[in-house]
Parts: structure tokens; sequence; C-alpha cells
């Protein structure tokens, strides 16, 4: 494991603030790592409490318990925005496992927020036959990670989407993908993806704008019968997608995408207001 991802001075190790430089003492391999990546806004941490139960159904699912409360950890979020001097940025959690023992740490995540020329032209994305090896827990995985920023990097991509051997688009490399047809809305199913928060909270926004949601998978030769597609994630919210592979869609143009995308800027304002009197 290796902590490249941290840009912050200081982090946080079993409650205990210190020198960035001290993750490397954690990068053994014995290791099995769960982890969230919660977006912080004016120093809020946005819909913490389904990170904090994610988290919990990780680790669950892999030992037993989670050790830390959600009293403590949402306290270690606050107090390790405040020693980097933070109030916008990303905090990385995670929760490593090795036979009974339990370390919590918290970091600072390296995150780029799009510009909003992206949105509003879209972004581009390739596809590669890639799969998570559990899609449901949320894990450190080295190799998948380094495969995702290779083919990225190779094809100039914003995005990579994930094919199975039956050519379906499961979902993004960091994000999860929707295609649009008329008023309807395509997503995968959820055994096939890590379920992400944002998605669930995009598949809300959609049905209270009274579009229909099909959880169903998407061929790669299907791309073009779709009006638009956007991916969705923690750092993007929901991004329009202008090109897959040699496909070009006019997603930022597409009216039910562009009333998805401020439907759910709508949801994430509400949330930072209504929370603003607990940080």
């Amino acid at each position: 494991m290796t902590f490249e991802d941290n840009i912050g001075t200081k982090c946080i190790i079993n409650g205990e603030i210190l020198p960035a430089e001290m993750l490397n003492k954690y990068s053994d391999e014995k290791y099995t790592a769960c982890y969230e990546v919660i977006r912080i806004i004016d120093g809020i941490p946005l819909f913490y409490d389904d990170h904090f139960t994610r988290l919990k159904s990780s680790v669950q699912k892999i030992q037993n318990e989670l050790e830390i409360s959600n009293k403590d950890l949402r306290n270690q979020i606050t107090k390790i925005c405040e020693v980097n001097n933070l109030v916008n940025c990303n905090v990385k959690v995670l929760v490593l496992l090795y036979e009974k023992e339990q370390i919590t740490l918290l970091h600072i995540n390296k995150f780029y927020y799009p510009s909003q020329k992206e949105y509003d032209s879209g972004v581009k994305c390739c596809t590669i036959k890639l799969s998570r090896s559990n899609p449901n827990i949320k894990m450190i995985n080295i190799s998948y990670k380094a495969e995702i920023k290779r083919v990225t990097a190779e094809n100039g991509a914003f995005e990579v989407l994930l094919v199975d051997d039956n050519n379906k688009i499961t979902e993004g490399g960091k994000s999860n993908v929707f295609f649009v047809k008329g008023e309807k809305i395509y997503t995968s199913p959820e055994e096939y993806v890590l379920k992400g928060i944002t998605r669930q909270y995009i598949i809300d926004v959609c049905v209270k704008l009274g579009y229909e949601v099909i959880e169903t998978l998407i061929s790669v030769d299907q791309i073009s019968n779709f009006d638009a597609a956007f991916i969705t994630g923690t750092s993007i919210n929901a991004m329009p997608i202008k090109i897959i592979d040699q496909y070009t869609l006019n997603s930022s143009e597409n009216i039910v995408t562009q009333k998805v995308m401020k439907g759910y800027n709508s949801l994430v304002a509400a949330y930072i207001e209504g929370n603003s009197n607990k940080k």
C-alpha cells in the first residue's frame, strides 16, 4: 500500500495527530484496507452518515465490527481539516485490518474538482475489460488502481468505463455511469457495482424529477442508441460524457442530464446549509 494520494502535512492515526510521513509506517502489504473518500464543503463532510454506514458495512464483510464510533470519526474529520488549514477538500478514511487488529487513518486526499468548462462541454471516457474483485466492498486494490491510472493516461481520458466479459459496461473506474434515452435513465444493477453514495442520491433525484430509472447492463455496441450519458462521483457530482471510445454524445446539452445535474447540485446545497450548525 502506498500513500501517494496524500497531500496534507498532517494525518491522524488512531486519533493522534501526526506528521503525514507517519503514514508510510502502514504501507505493509499484510493489511487489508477498507476506505471512504469524503468530500468536505465549507468544513462539512458531505453525506457523512452514508459514508460511515458504508465503511461499517465493508469492515463487517471482512472482519467484524468497526471499532471507531460515528461521533469520533466525525470529530476526527473536522480535526484533520483544521490541522491542514482546509475547509474545501477530500478526506480519505482508511481502516486497516490484520487478524484482529484495526487501525484507523485519516489524511487529506488528492482531489480534482472539474471546471465549469468541463461540465458545459462534457468529458472523454474510454472502455477497458476490467472488473472489481468484489464491487460491493470499498477496498484498496493497488493493481486495479494502477491499471485504471495507466489506461486513463494512455487514452487522454477523464475516466475509464469497466466492461465485463460479455462486453457490458458496469461502472466507471472511480465513478458510476448512467445512460439517457428520452425520459428514461439506465444504470447498472447494484450487484455489479460499487454502490456509490452519489449514485444513490442521483437515483433519488431522477425519481423525484419523474424519470424512470431502469437498472440493467448496457453493451458497448448499444452506446450509439442513447441520447446522453453521465458519470457520478464524490468529486465530480454528475458529469456529462462527450465521448466514449469512438462514440460521441451530446450529453451536456441534453435536457434530462441538465435537470439531473441541477437537481443534485440543489440537494448538495441544501445538505450543506442544513448541516452548517454541526461544524
